[in-house]
């Protein structure tokens, strides 16, 4: 590397840590820093944040970045990504009139039947690919309408997290079509806002913003922003989007042979299509699809657990608080697969489709006088492989198609050895893991690099700034067959779980449960990384 050549800065705005990483034109990881993502919890199980204080910890980040770099001016151009689903109302001068919603924030669920009285299932999932998700942005404003109805009348702008905070660097409103997909009111086969869901959900179209391919220019970092952080004034900003589809153009997801395992607090799957299927039966299990656009359009099927980190954390912080993460692998890695008989539903927030039961927990069954922590932990860890494999399986039981010939896995899950060897058990084949953690911001860094005309193309940019994988095989110990009933026993638990998930709401009810139990800001990464969120 030459001192004069330039660099790019990827962001990640993600569940738990908003991480800015320098990279160089070449793909080498320079330096990064981080804050952690501001989220604020009014009652239990609730979460929020003031959009000014996501501003302020992402400058944070790159002022801290900024000081790490011998020469900041080489950074040529940056490019935000972030979580999905979480958006700002802003008012006439562009100022945020509400907090924003956390994208796991359970408040809009309440107004699930009023979006289906207003948007049916079938036109949802006509147009936008989507189910009703309470998480998608238009129940998030809906939830602005009916319980901030000054913000939401005075609104004249609506930008998504990673939006936000590009506008606020210094670039125009704009989005891309990843992070449109997860609003239930962009139009998949046309690539464009739905006027006939805008008008369905009462939604005005004025409110949401240009949608743009990824890696266009929209502005250049302003000159507040850059005294701030020592950052080049005029720097180019591209749009960026959604973190898991970032993380698909990092990994080279980028047809139907590969699958993305985007392994954070909550776990994406990704997973690319010929085209869009808008029949319906990818929504009625609960799945939603997505578009991309990049070098050509990419349409996806979208789906995920919404606690696999964030399960296997909180089962770290029971059953061993003071080991480290690589002691209880290692302990787990002693117990023989199927983890002595114990079963374990990672579902501690939402159910994972295609259950779509919103009483869900997690469970552990199987629990005996003998059991100990490390088969516990394996069990947790089991049940995290086991239910990405099945939502694979009947993703793919769906479209009519066999199992992908390659996963390929990112994020901060992706490092534990124990949980892709698991993974290659239950898929019968090789994973293959990234081998650094940076895959949505290295994503974001190509949005960058094409922004500032580096490279003449995305697919140009990946020549550069590809990620490096491993290969996992599948654990010895554990025969294909033996791997392959242990996955249909969990598949049939799951057939049997819906009077059981009931009874325990009844329980949790009577002892006066206040929403959802967990929450992602108290889910630490214990191997020392930041993982992306959703």
């Amino acid at each position: 590397m030459v001192a004069t050549d330039p660099l790019l800065i990827g962001i990640d705005v993600g569940t738990t840590r908003v991480r800015a990483l320098a990279f160089t034109a070449r793909g080498g990881l320079l330096a990064e820093a981080s804050r952690p993502t501001p989220w604020q919890e009014p009652a239990p199980g609730l979460a929020e944040l003031d959009p000014e204080a996501l501003v302020d910890a992402t400058v944070a980040a790159l002022a801290e970045l900024a000081r790490r770099l011998d020469r900041p001016e080489r950074v040529a151009g940056l490019a935000v990504a972030s979580v999905g689903e979480s958006g700002v109302l802003l008012d006439a001068a562009d100022r945020p009139l509400a907090p924003a919603l956390a994208w796991y924030d359970p408040r809009p669920a309440a107004l699930r039947a009023e979006l289906l009285a207003r948007v049916p299932a079938e036109l949802l999932a006509r147009i936008a690919g989507v189910t009703a998700d309470p998480i998608l942005g238009v129940s998030k404003l809906l939830w602005h309408a009916r319980h901030t109805p000054e913000a939401f009348e005075a609104a004249r702008r609506w930008l998504h997290l990673a939006d936000w905070l590009a506008f606020r660097l210094g670039g125009a409103p704009a989005t891309d079509a990843t992070l449109a997909s997860r609003t239930g009111l962009f139009d998949l086969a046309r690539a464009r806002w739905s006027e006939e869901l805008l008008e369905a959900a009462g939604i005005p179209s004025a409110l949401l913003p240009e949608i743009l391919p990824t890696g266009t220019r929209i502005g250049g970092l302003s000159a507040p922003v850059a005294a701030a952080t020592g950052l080049p004034a005029g720097c180019p900003i591209g749009v960026a989007g959604y973190d898991h589809a970032m993380a698909m153009l990092a990994a080279d997801v980028l047809d139907p042979s590969c699958v993305l395992d985007s392994m954070g607090t909550a776990e994406g799957l990704a997973l690319p299509l010929e085209a869009p299927v808008l029949d319906g039966r990818l929504a009625a299990c609960g799945f939603n699809q997505g578009l991309a656009l990049f070098d050509r359009p990419l349409a996806f099927v979208l789906t995920g657990l919404a606690t696999s980190a964030a399960a296997i954390d909180r089962a770290h912080a029971l059953l061993a608080p003071n080991a480290s993460h690589a002691a209880l692998i290692a302990a787990a890695s002693a117990v023989p697969p199927g983890a002595q008989g114990l079963l374990f539903v990672p579902h501690l927030r939402f159910p994972t489709p295609p259950s779509s039961l919103p009483e869900a927990r997690g469970l552990l069954l199987g629990l005996a006088p003998e059991t100990d922590a490390a088969s516990v932990f394996r069990a947790v860890l089991e049940g995290v492989a086991l239910d990405w494999q099945n939502l694979l399986e009947h993703v793919c039981e769906r479209i009519g198609r066999s199992l992908p010939e390659k996963i390929r896995a990112v994020g901060g899950s992706s490092r534990n050895p124990l949980l892709l060897a698991i993974k290659a058990s239950l898929a019968r084949r090789p994973i293959e893991a990234a081998e650094t953690p940076e895959a949505v911001a290295r994503g974001a860094a190509r949005a960058a690099g094409r922004a500032a005309r580096l490279y003449p193309s995305l697919e140009a940019a990946g020549a550069a700034l590809r990620l490096p994988f491993a290969r996992i095989e599948p654990d010895p110990a554990w025969p294909a067959d033996a791997a392959r009933r242990h996955l249909a026993r969990y598949r049939a638990l799951l057939g049997l779980l819906a009077p059981v998930q009931r009874l325990l709401r009844e329980a949790r009810t009577e002892a006066g449960e206040a929403g959802v139990l967990l929450s992602d800001r108290s889910a630490t990464d214990r191997s020392g990384s930041d993982r992306p969120g959703r």
